[in-house]
């Protein structure tokens, strides 16, 4: 289903297709015990390592601002149409 991005609606349900991890956590047999920050920067949004105190990933939004849902969402709620 094509749609205009101004008609894509934006969900408040979980819809992650793929995780983020810290390699190191991973590396270290802590994957299921990982300490992730995540927090808008001035550049934009940047996921954090608290047991590494390393990077993960930082998105640079370029000044742009992008749709988001900051609603909650209880079990039951329809996923999001791809």
């Amino acid at each position: 289903m094509n749609r205009r991005k101004e008609d894509r609606p934006v969900p408040n349900t979980n819809v992650i297709l793929a995780y983020l991890h810290c390699r190191q956590c991973l590396e270290e047999a802590h994957g299921g015990d990982q300490r992730l920050e995540v927090g808008w920067t001035l550049l934009g949004l940047q996921v954090w390592c608290a047991r590494h105190d390393m990077n993960i990933v930082h998105i640079d939004f370029e000044g742009q601002q992008h749709p988001a849902n900051a609603t909650a969402a209880r079990g039951g709620d329809l996923p999001y149409e791809h």
